[in-house]
C-alpha cells in the first residue's frame, strides 16, 4: 500500500466495505504464518482427540481451559478442524510480528488507530467450508465498538473451486432503497440488513435481500490480504477441490472504543455453544444448539 494511491483506496474502500492489497505481506511474514498455520492446526487436531478421547464435549473443556487455543470442527465431522481461534493469545510471531503490520496498513486507510478485537483461522477443508452470506458486525454487538476492519490473510491461492471470498460490488446502492436499522460509524451510516434468527440459518441474511445483491468472486494467490468492515456482506461456497484453502483473519476494532480482545476470548471460551459466536459457519456444535 503505496501513498501514491492511498487516497484511491480510501475512497474505494468506503464506498465498497473492501478492498484487495495484491501480496501486501513479505515472503518472511507469509512464511512466519505459515509455520504458525501448521502448529495451530496440529495443536486443534490435538484437542478435538483429546476431548473426545475423555468423554468430554467442548463446552465444558473451554470452560475450564480458559487460555486455550479455540478449535472449531466440521459440522459433519467432529474430528476434522474447521477453524481456531485466539491466535494472538496463542502465538508470540503474530502478536509481536504480524499484528502492528496489519495495523500499520488499516491506519494508513482509515487514519484511525486500531486494536485487535478477535482473530481466526479458517481451514476450508475439501468437501466442506459454505460460509453462508452474512454481516460480521451481528456477531459483535454485545461490545462496545460498532464498526470493525478485519485483514483477511490467504495463506493458500483462493480460486472458485475451492471457495474464495464472494463480495457484493456495491451493496449500499443496490440496497439503496432497503428501510433498515443504519448505525453511525467513522465512514458514515451503515446499514443491519434483515437476517435469520434460529434454527439453521441463525445469522445469515434474509435470502430476498441476498437476491437484490450483485455478488462478486474475489479470487486471491497466497500472501494476498483482503480488508473488508464488519458490515459489508460476504460469504464463500463449498470447497469442491482436493486442497485444502486456509486463510486467516484478524478483526480490529478502533482503539478508541477500547481493547476488547480478552473480555471477548474469555466470554468465547466461557459460553462456546452461544450461537452468537457461530453466524453462518459449517461447525460440528450447530445442529445441536439451534
Amino acid at each position: 500500500m503505496n501513498n501514491t494511491n492511498i487516497n484511491e483506496l480510501k475512497e474505494r474502500f468506503i464506498q465498497q466495505g473492501f478492498i484487495v492489497l495484491p501480496q501486501a505481506l513479505s515472503h518472511t511474514d507469509t512464511a512466519t504464518l505459515e509455520q504458525v498455520s501448521q502448529a495451530l492446526n496440529k495443536r486443534s487436531q490435538e484437542l478435538l482427540k483429546a476431548v473426545k478421547d475423555d468423554n468430554q464435549n467442548l463446552s465444558d473443556f473451554y470452560r475450564e481451559n480458559l487460555s486455550e487455543l479455540i478449535a472449531v470442527p466440521e459440522f459433519d465431522n467432529d474430528q476434522k478442524v474447521c477453524r481456531y481461534e485466539y491466535i494472538k493469545g496463542y502465538s508470540q510471531p503474530v502478536r509481536d510480528i504480524i499484528i502492528p503490520k496489519l495495523q500499520q496498513m488499516i491506519h494508513k486507510l482509515t487514519g484511525t488507530d486500531f486494536v485487535l478485537f478477535k482473530d481466526k483461522c479458517n481451514a476450508k477443508n475439501p468437501g466442506g467450508g459454505a460460509f453462508e452470506p452474512h454481516q460480521d458486525i451481528i456477531a459483535y454487538d454485545q461490545f462496545a465498538p460498532a464498526y470493525h476492519v478485519t485483514a483477511a490473510i490467504f495463506l493458500d491461492d483462493a480460486t472458485m473451486e475451492n471457495g474464495c471470498l464472494f463480495f457484493p460490488e456495491n451493496y449500499q446502492h443496490e440496497l439503496a432503497s432497503l428501510r433498515t436499522r443504519r448505525v453511525t460509524t467513522p465512514v458514515g451510516d451503515l446499514p443491519v440488513l434483515p437476517s435469520y434468527e434460529g434454527g439453521k440459518a441463525h445469522g445469515n441474511i434474509r435470502q430476498e435481500i441476498c437476491d437484490q445483491i450483485n455478488w462478486v468472486p474475489i479470487t486471491a494467490k497466497a500472501g494476498d490480504v483482503v480488508l473488508f468492515d464488519s458490515y459489508v456482506p460476504h460469504c464463500s461456497k463449498k470447497n469442491d477441490s482436493l486442497l485444502t484453502r486456509r486463510a486467516m483473519f484478524f478483526t480490529f476494532n478502533p482503539l478508541i472504543d477500547g481493547d476488547f480482545y480478552e473480555a471477548y476470548y474469555t466470554m468465547k471460551h466461557q459460553e462456546f455453544d452461544n450461537p452468537k459466536f457461530h453466524i453462518a459457519t459449517p461447525t460440528a456444535h450447530r445442529k445441536s444448539v439451534l
